[in-house]
């Protein structure tokens, strides 16, 4: 009598294949989470440095410049020899004699005039100042959030604006008057069209708002105050990352 013969099972069966599918699933949907995740933490971190690295930049660009503002390389000669009346000009606001700065007509900017210190001193722009005549340098911020700096040798035209920082969202600038005018000492803070013309600026208080390049890359609701002293926090719709810095400058050239 002859005994039938098994055969063995080739390839999976119906369940077996649904259950690999399912765990492949289940694999896949994680890693791609994880890797969603770690991407998104990833922009996030490098939005948030390039914020950071830009307000830094911010206020040390505008707190060299107006340190610079009203030096003369014979601090025995008055101001107003070495720093004659000026028109406006490129959006600066007209210079009185011995006014070594203004702010810019929009109120976006501040320009500062100054000699320069040594034959190797370099603009804002980086290049080398190649006289004795006095240098106006503007800087503002544009309509496309671009801090811009441009640069002027005695009566000359200005140098095509050089952009200097991208993605300011704001920039305040507040003067600080000698309203006495006998101290030298900063007795308000006023806006740029507030400005007496009798009266001296010796300090400068500024602020900026950085934005970040990506939008809806902020993890958690984000808010900023801008500026710092403001007591209103927003919060913006489009889920940008903002940092708002703020720092204040003596022109040392001109305060006591």
């Amino acid at each position: 009598m002859q005994r039938p013969t098994l055969s063995r099972q080739k390839g999976l069966s119906m369940i077996e294949l649904l259950i690999a599918m399912a765990i492949s699933s289940f694999l896949i949907l994680g890693i791609t989470q994880i890797f969603i995740d770690n991407k998104r933490n990833y922009i996030f971190q490098q939005n948030q440095s390039a914020n950071q690295e830009g307000s830094r930049f911010s206020l040390m660009l505008l707190e060299q410049q107006l340190y610079k503002a009203g030096y003369r390389r014979t601090p025995q000669d008055s101001r107003d020899f070495i720093f004659p009346v000026a028109g406006a000009a490129n959006g600066c606001m007209a210079f009185a004699a011995g006014q070594v700065i203004r702010p810019t007509t929009n109120g976006q900017g501040v320009c500062i005039r100054y000699q320069r210190a040594t034959t190797t001193e370099r603009d804002c722009q980086g290049n080398t100042i190649t006289s004795n005549d006095p240098v106006t340098v503007k800087i503002e911020r544009t309509a496309a959030g671009q801090l811009q700096c441009a640069v002027r040798s005695g009566t000359g035209a200005f140098s095509a604006a050089a952009t200097l920082l991208e993605n300011v969202s704001r920039i305040q600038f507040e003067y600080g008057i000698d309203a006495q005018g006998a101290d030298r000492i900063a007795d308000a803070y006023v806006t740029h069209n507030n400005i007496p013309n009798s009266a001296d600026v010796i300090a400068v208080r500024y602020a900026t708002l950085l934005e970040s390049t990506s939008t809806n890359v902020a993890l958690n609701t984000d808010s900023y105050h801008f500026p710092l002293s403001s007591t209103t926090a927003t919060t913006p719709s489009d889920n940008r990352l903002y940092r708002s810095v703020q720092g204040t400058t003596t022109l040392r050239n001109v305060a006591p």
